[in-house]
């Protein structure tokens, strides 16, 4: 049934519940703070999602889950939370906010489940490597994350307000307040849940799974003249998580966190060159709880990292040439219970060039030198070009040597952190086609990344485990995305159709990386009539191994959603959205870590209220 089901969307029009994803443009009132994500990647695959999908789930894991190729790992649901990208590690997926590589300087990861969609104007996927211009870890990808400021008349508001199974409440305000001189955008979150969810097939629940979130966020800009712009970004965010348990076994653990971000900056605006002076202050900490009946009884961590950089921005017209260069230093100081006092300082040089010829070529050249305190770090380089074969059809390709550092966990957990890790090195070809028509866009990439010193922690005593360099992979597979758009009178309809093919072998031991699916599939259907949306959204992730002898397996799975928004005006500056979901409709049993059961069929009601 629901094969049927599915195939009769695909027939119909393949797609996922986007609004369709148009790329960015950097309008004279509209500031985007990354803007090399879009002027230095001509030759990867880089997909932009629009602000109706980014604000409709709380979770960043859901957005990315059932909106992109990535794999997702969740120690049961609302638990940690990391990717697998192209089939490379959580640690070699960079996550970027407002151009500041945010990932752990603990554990190198990011935990998807810490922050909220609600927080950000803008979130963009870059494929393959970017370590040139986003440093260590971004390897198979990068995710970015973008406040942009509106230098426009505007005053508008919005209250998200969600109630759902397994007691979920959560609520979401952001607000913008703007003119030609000045802009402000600010917002606060919150959400709770029992999480309470049967574990399907067996008589257990989720017994050790509750969990809150919450924070704010403030960013301004201001022109203090013609050309002079200060800008200010500041993001909170705090949990607390009981552990989920399994099926072997009931959790009485529990997790906090905290993550606060600060980036100041300053921008002379010329129309030859532009420069960027940026501070930033990043603050990460953690507390375990072995008992959550004993607060006084944890273990702890945390770092502080403090961020120097200059920017300039060159352009040579006539020859239709961007140059960039990038100046940066970086000072972590990280120690905790499992973890002895020490800091990092990061000296980091780049360069980056763009040029378009004829209006059908356009490349890029980029080099990065850096210089590490505790380790050498090798010179990395990127190229890329794409190439207008016709109005509607383009060829684009890369290619990139890449890295990802030791943690301070790698370097400096006690006992058996090794401070004689080298870095992990990569190398990676892209070759990509695009169709873009008025109502349809096809996309193919074809990728193939060798990476070596892997970082990899083994045993040494039946009590101790320690990381060193051991590691080498070998990834390649191919991507196939589809968008379209079809319009018939008042009835608009938006199909959106995804595929990965992704082979990620070690190499030692010729056998497919555990958690790594084969194949992954999304897709879906918007469809609109009046005031009323109807939204459709599919997932398949392929069989995965979850031993490294390749012996054990998670089955394949497939989940649908369905969500009904209906809008009601009740005057030309005050809108109402009235929303009803089903997740997993068909009740699927699955599990993306193994032994962790993920949640039955689900409902919620949202209310939207936009002033």
């Amino acid at each position: 049934m629901k094969l049927k089901f599915f195939l009769i969307f695909i027939v119909l029009a393949p797609g996922q519940l986007f609004a369709q994803r148009d790329s960015l443009v950097a309008l004279d009132v509209v500031v985007l703070n990354d803007i090399k994500l879009k002027q230095f990647s001509a030759g990867q695959k880089v997909e932009y999602f629009p602000d109706s999908l980014v604000k409709q789930d709380p979770s960043f894991t859901d957005l990315l889950n059932f909106n992109s190729l990535i794999y997702f790992k969740e120690n049961g649901y609302g638990m940690v939370s990391s990717p697998s990208f192209r089939g490379t590690s959580a640690s070699q997926t960079a996550v970027i906010w407002n151009g500041i590589n945010i990932n752990s300087a603990l554990t190198g990861q990011f935990d998807f489940n810490t922050l909220s969609t609600n927080n950000f104007s803008s979130v963009a996927i870059k494929s393959g490597g970017g370590a040139v211009q986003y440093g260590s870890g971004a390897v198979g990808g990068s995710i970015h994350l973008g406040n942009n400021f509106h230098f426009q008349e505007e005053n508008a508001h919005q209250l998200h307000t969600t109630y759902g199974s397994f007691s979920t409440f959560s609520t979401n305000y952001n607000g913008v307040v703007s003119n030609e001189k000045t802009a402000l955008n600010f917002g606060f979150q919150y959400r709770n849940s029992k999480n309470d969810y049967r574990y399907l097939g067996t008589d257990q629940i989720n017994e050790n799974g509750a969990y809150q979130f919450g924070g704010f966020n403030f960013n301004s800009g201001v022109f203090l003249n013609d050309h002079l712009l200060f800008k200010l970004y500041h993001n909170s965010e705090f949990s607390h998580r009981n552990l989920s348990g399994s099926l072997t076994y009931i959790s009485k653990d529990s997790y906090e966190d905290e993550n606060v971000k600060t980036l100041l900056q300053l921008d002379l605006l010329n129309k030859k060159i532009t420069s960027h002076f940026s501070l930033a202050h990043l603050y990460e900490l953690y507390r375990y709880f072995p008992d959550t009946q004993r607060e006084d009884t944890y273990t702890t961590g945390k770092a502080n990292t403090v961020l120097l950089k200059y920017d300039a921005y060159y352009k040579i017209r006539p020859k239709d040439i961007i140059l960039k260069v990038i100046l940066q230093h970086k000072s972590i100081n990280g120690d905790g219970t499992g973890i002895t006092s020490n800091q990092q300082n990061i000296f980091s040089a780049v360069f980056l060039l763009n040029q378009k010829l004829k209006q059908k070529f356009e490349y890029g050249i980029n080099l990065r030198t850096e210089y590490n305190n505790q380790f050498n770090v090798p010179v990395i380089f990127s190229v890329d070009g794409k190439y207008q074969l016709s109005n509607n059809t383009s060829l684009r390709f890369s290619a990139s040597r890449n890295y990802r550092t030791p943690t301070f966990n790698d370097l400096h957990w006690i006992p058996g952190g090794n401070p004689e890790l080298n870095p992990e090195r990569s190398y990676q070809a892209e070759l990509g086609l695009d169709l873009k028509g008025e109502k349809h866009q096809f996309g193919l990439t074809s990728f193939y990344i060798k990476s070596q010193d892997l970082i990899k922690w083994i045993p040494r005593t039946s009590s101790l485990w320690s990381p060193i360099n051991i590691d080498s992979t070998e990834n390649y597979g191919i991507e196939f995305e589809y968008w379209g758009e079809f319009n018939y009178g008042n009835h608009r309809w938006k199909p959106q159709f995804a595929y990965a093919y992704t082979i990620a072998t070690d190499l030692e031991r010729n056998m497919q990386l555990i958690y790594v699916p084969k194949h992954k599939a999304t897709a879906g259907l918007a469809y609109a009539v009046s005031q009323w949306t109807f939204n459709y959204q599919f997932m398949y992730n392929g069989e995965v191994f979850t031993t490294t002898d390749n012996t054990r397996t998670l089955e394949a799975y497939d989940l649908s959603n369905i969500r009904v928004n209906y809008r009601w005006s009740f005057s030309e500056f005050i809108t109402a959205d009235l929303q009803f979901s089903v997740h997993n409709i068909f009740d699927e049993i699955y599990q993306n870590v193994a032994f962790r059961p993920m949640p039955n069929r689900n409902y919620n009601f949202k209310l939207i209220v936009t002033i």
